[in-house]
């Protein structure tokens, strides 16, 4: 075999290695985010499970009737900056609701899990979310976001209107600059859709993920190069070398 035709070979199973070792890579990084997806997707419909649940479990303890969950007489709050709202059932839900959405917060991934009615309206949001308003306008929109009204969100009203059997997963730009998935599975109470239960995963550590796989795409890939030309340099015969040196005599 010639030593071009070995060169050529060499190059080819360089460039090929490459592209196998960014497949595979990618592959890898496609399996975990689904991975992810998949956990916070059972979550999500564990959680719808749950709400519908203890909602039936209050009016048939009669907490509450079935026309007080129902509410959707959204009355202002007055003084509220982001505007707040509350309905019949707001004191029932502060009470049993927030420490049940609290457990899925111990799932480091998850920003956040909240019930939230068809309307987009949060009657109770997980503790962290749920302080007193301060005044400041930019700390409160951050920390104060129970009793608000969300469904003008684009990542959020497409989840409200999912009404299938699973869960949805739509991307969410939310207000406090964050860029997270919300991942919604359906609450239905009495055969009618009540609302969503929502996680929200946080895209940082999705993206830290990738960026960590495209550095190892990167280093493989360098790896990969350094070795075939090392490997070129060596299958180079050495008699091409004093062949070079003659040469240099003679033009001298």
């Amino acid at each position: 075999m010639s030593l071009r035709r070995k060169i050529i070979m060499a190059i080819a199973f360089s460039l090929f290695s490459c592209l196998g070792s960014y497949l595979i890579i990618t592959k890898i990084f496609s399996n975990l985010e689904n991975q992810l997806y998949e956990k916070c997707r059972i979550e999500a419909m564990t959680g719808a499970r749950a709400m519908s649940e203890i909602m039936y479990l209050m009016i048939n303890k009669n907490m509450l009737t079935k026309e007080d969950v129902f509410d959707t007489n959204y009355i202002e709050i007055p003084g509220t900056n982001p505007k707040k709202y509350r309905t019949r059932y707001n004191v029932i839900f502060d009470r049993w609701i927030q420490d049940i959405q609290d457990q899925y917060l111990l799932d480091t991934e998850v920003e956040f899990a909240v019930l939230m009615d068809k309307n987009g309206y949060v009657p109770v949001h997980n503790k962290k979310y749920s302080q007193p308003l301060t005044g400041n306008y930019a700390r409160d929109v951050i920390y104060s976001r129970s009793k608000r009204n969300f469904y003008s969100y684009e990542g959020i009203k497409k989840i409200l209107d999912y009404n299938g059997d699973s869960a949805h997963r739509e991307r969410y730009n939310r207000d406090t600059g964050e860029v997270l998935w919300n991942i919604g599975a359906p609450v239905r109470l009495y055969g009618t859709r009540w609302g969503s239960f929502i996680i929200g995963v946080n895209l940082v550590k999705i993206d830290a993920i990738k960026n960590q796989m495209l550095l190892l795409i990167i280093i493989t890939m360098s790896i990969i190069l350094v070795l075939t030309n090392l490997v070129i340099l060596m299958m180079i015969p050495k008699k091409i070398t004093p062949a070079i040196e003659d040469e240099d005599k003679l033009m001298e």
